[in-house]
């Protein structure tokens, strides 16, 4: 699943650097858009962090 979620975010951010280039960075759609990309990166970290946790022993 997490491979999944990752390319689709992938496809959303390579299509939305030429919108970003054509139409501004102040475009509503445009804040929108990175506002859904750093909420989603700083989630798949705080995931990751949680996996390498858990891969870890309790009293290692």
């Amino acid at each position: 699943m997490t491979i999944v979620n990752l390319s689709l975010w992938s496809v959303l951010f390579v299509a939305w650097i030429p919108y970003t280039i054509a139409v501004g960075s102040a475009d509503p759609v445009s804040v929108q858009v990175r506002t859904i990309l750093v909420v989603t990166i700083l989630l798949m970290m705080l995931l990751g962090i949680v996996r390498l946790r858990r891969r870890r022993p309790v009293l290692g």
